[in-house]
């Protein structure tokens, strides 16, 4: 029958348009896309001139249709099976003038997606592969940074502390850095205000505080993510091999190692990396060895430490009082300044030695 014949061409040249689209979207050619419609459109010709012809004749427009299926599942899984091996490349170099025309002519009617991934998006991805291999000691706030409120401390005082750091949620200690005994947040103060401010004076933050999520800083990042999303804190002390606090870490510094810095009002507009000089930059002491590496283009690996400022400790031997020169890794590192009341280094200046045969 007709019917059958036009069929039958119909599915060898749905099978050669699908091979040489299958050997395109493997070169990510963009104009694999066009031989989509092609086919479709082929296959909705085959269908409407067998719905003119057959139309009276019911049982076989029901037959054809299936066909219709038929031929579409067939060509599919040829067109797959050739497209993937040389027959393949040859088909579509040999359909290439015809491919290139059909895709010129149909383009203002395509739907194109984007065929590059945007800069932002491929950093996005890289941060999603490195957030699982990040430990919380890499991204948490060391001790030394920590801004604390003591446990006999009135809430009036506390609220000092808050206002003077920015910070909306801060560790309560009772003899030393070591005892956090609980969390005070700002949203707790602001409720004893509005319900009755003498009460600012005469509540202690430890009695305001809540309970505290501890974790060891060896743990990775993700999990600890997952720990603060069913605990429902945004706030974990962290704490080192011996039980000591090595630092806290805020459901933000985790979120920052996925999408990169984010900024609020409080935060200082200060670069962690300043050129200061010829080869010579001011560099935070909390600046990861990764960061410094990328910056100076330079291998930088140590098992102990992380940071600069923990390299610039481990290279002299002891806290600087400010002013003491090391060399570590390539690198000539200055303690710039140097907090001697909290044993906290503030600033280093780093240079890039150079390397003489």
């Amino acid at each position: 029958m007709l019917e059958f014949a036009i069929g039958l061409v119909a599915l060898v040249l749905l099978v050669l348009l699908a091979a040489a689209q299958t050997h395109l979207e493997a070169e990510s050619d963009p104009r694999a896309g066009s031989l989509s419609l092609a086919r479709a459109l082929l296959l909705a010709g085959v269908a409407a001139s067998w719905l003119v012809a057959l139309a009276p004749q019911a049982p076989f427009a029901l037959i054809l249709a299936v066909f219709i299926l038929a031929i579409w599942f067939i060509q599919q899984a040829l067109g797959k099976l050739i497209g993937n091996r040389n027959p393949g490349k040859r088909l579509a170099s040999w359909l290439d003038s015809f491919i290139s025309r059909w895709s010129k002519l149909v383009e203002p009617i395509r739907l194109s997606a984007p065929q590059i991934v945007e800069d932002y998006e491929a950093e996005l991805i890289e941060s999603v592969e490195e957030f699982g291999e990040r430990i919380v000691r890499e991204v948490m706030v060391p001790r030394v940074d920590m801004e604390v409120v003591q446990a006999d401390d009135s809430l009036e005082r506390a609220l000092a502390v808050f206002i003077s750091s920015g910070f909306s949620r801060l560790p309560v200690i009772g003899e030393d850095v070591d005892d956090v005994v609980g969390i005070l947040y700002l949203k707790d103060l602001a409720r004893y205000m509005h319900q009755n401010p003498l009460q600012l004076s005469e509540v202690k933050a430890s009695e305001a505080s809540r309970p505290v999520l501890f974790t060891p800083e060896s743990i990775p990042v993700a999990q600890l993510l997952q720990q603060m999303q069913r605990s429902g804190t945004q706030i974990a002390v962290v704490s080192d091999e011996y039980g000591g606090v090595a630092g806290i870490a805020t459901i933000e510094d985790l979120l920052e190692e996925l999408v990169g810095e984010i900024s609020d009002e409080h935060d200082r507009e200060t670069a962690d990396i300043e050129l200061v000089g010829s080869d010579l930059f001011r560099v935070n002491p909390r600046v990861t060895l990764d960061e410094l590496s990328e910056h100076c283009e330079l291998e930088i690996e140590d098992e102990d430490v992380d940071t600069v400022g923990g390299l610039l400790i481990k290279a002299l031997g002891n806290l600087p009082k400010g002013g003491e020169v090391v060399s570590s890794s390539g690198l000539e590192l200055t303690a710039e300044r140097v907090d001697a009341k909290r044993g906290r280094i503030l600033s280093v200046l780093v240079r890039k030695q150079e390397i003489n045969d």
